[in-house]
């Protein structure tokens, strides 16, 4: 191998010459402020060098400051370039725990960045990559764990994705192409701002013009009939529930509300209330009207057919007319003042207003017998 050097003044280059085209390697420059005579102490070494790894030479040391390895036309300030997929490799030859080397990213001396693996677990030497952005000091803002977990904002993922944000901060948000994030996009955040609080608070918020749309759930499932063990599920469940695991007792399960005023509750006991948070412990409690195509009340209570049977004690007219100036209110009826303090009962109102009609029907015979007799015994008075 033939080796030219030349010096222009305190720099020495040096060009490799074993083969007929000086410019298919390249020339090594030394940019160092060195005299003459201790570039010519080092020369020997240099060229000891040069002759090693001469024979496979294909790398370069730019005069530009960039390095190609494989190349001697480097494109980037680092290039490697091989002709099969090629690899870099950071070698820790301390079997320790923590870092086993890092990449830095250093802008006018302040470093701004670092992507760093670290060894985690002792065993298997398992680890996990860091990686750290400049918030005013260097800090790590997402992991990859050995168990494939990724923690965003946590240095301890519990899941496949684990994300970890300040109070009162956005946790997530989804977006559409080309519309502006303010107009449309799925949030995942904190409800609250107070410190170590977190509620779950999921806002969906639609680009629609003209239209309603929100946010649009939808649960597709089997279409069949649930068999005994889940009779209680269905295509879209909503469980509410302590966080032991146990039903909830004194909690409500379910709010619907619009700007924070409540339209529908469902409680722990099952009962729901409409316009009302007080079911006043009625399984449906509704405050407003109500339009109803159908309406069946199913009593508990023994219906008034009781009334028709033969040792029934029918109360007299006088009986009943003693009741009302005592009373102002027909016998087994309720006040108007009780109706307007309890409310109410459907079914037991017509169980009783029925028991009436059977009465005031059964008086109504007794007093048509009556007028009858009176006419049969006056036609035989006229004759």
């Amino acid at each position: 191998m033939a080796i030219l050097a030349v010096f222009f003044d305190q720099t020495i280059k040096f060009a490799i010459l074993d083969r007929p085209h000086l410019y298919n390697y390249e020339i090594f420059t030394i940019m160092q402020k060195l005299t003459r005579k201790p570039v010519l102490l080092f020369l020997p070494f240099l060229l000891l060098t040069l002759n090693t790894f001469g024979q496979t030479l294909n790398n370069a040391i730019k005069d530009t400051g960039s390095v190609g390895i494989g190349t001697v036309t480097p494109a980037e300030r680092l290039e490697i370039r091989t002709a099969n997929p090629s690899n870099m490799q950071l070698t820790h030859m301390g079997d320790v725990m923590g870092s086993v080397g890092a990449i830095k990213f250093n802008m006018a001396g302040t470093q701004v960045g670092q992507i760093e693996v670290e060894r985690t677990v002792a065993s298997n030497r398992l680890s996990a990559m860091k990686f750290f952005v400049n918030t005013g000091n260097l800090m790590e803002i997402m992991r990859l764990h050995h168990n494939g977990f990724v923690g965003i904002g946590t240095n301890a993922p519990l899941a496949k994705l684990h994300v970890n944000s300040p109070p009162g901060s956005n946790i997530a948000r989804f977006t559409f192409n080309n519309i502006t994030a303010t107009d449309a996009f799925l949030s995942i955040s904190n409800a609250t701002s107070a410190t170590e609080q977190y509620i779950p608070f999921i806002t969906g918020r639609s680009h629609a013009p003209g239209r309603v749309f929100g946010l649009y759930l939808s649960a597709e499932a089997n279409d069949v009939v649930p068999v005994p063990a889940e009779i209680s599920y269905a295509a879209m469940i909503l469980d509410s529930r302590s966080k032991t695991g146990t039903p909830l007792v004194n909690n409500n399960v379910l709010a619907v509300n619009s700007g924070g005023q409540n339209l529908m509750m469902v409680k722990a006991n099952g009962s729901v209330g409409i316009g009302t948070t007080d079911t006043k412990g009625y399984k449906l409690a509704v405050n407003g009207s109500g339009i109803f195509t159908k309406v069946k009340v199913k009593s508990y209570s023994a219906w008034p057919d009781f009334v028709f049977e033969p040792d029934y004690q029918l109360p007299s007219l006088y009986e009943v007319e003693r009741f009302i100036k005592a009373h102002q209110h027909l016998p087994d009826i309720p006040t108007a003042s009780e109706i307007a303090e309890e409310g109410q009962d459907l079914g037991e109102m017509n169980r009783k207003l029925l028991q009436k009609i059977e009465e005031l029907t059964l008086h109504m015979i007794a007093l048509k017998k009556e007028v009858d007799d009176l006419k049969a015994s006056q036609a035989a008075i006229q004759k």
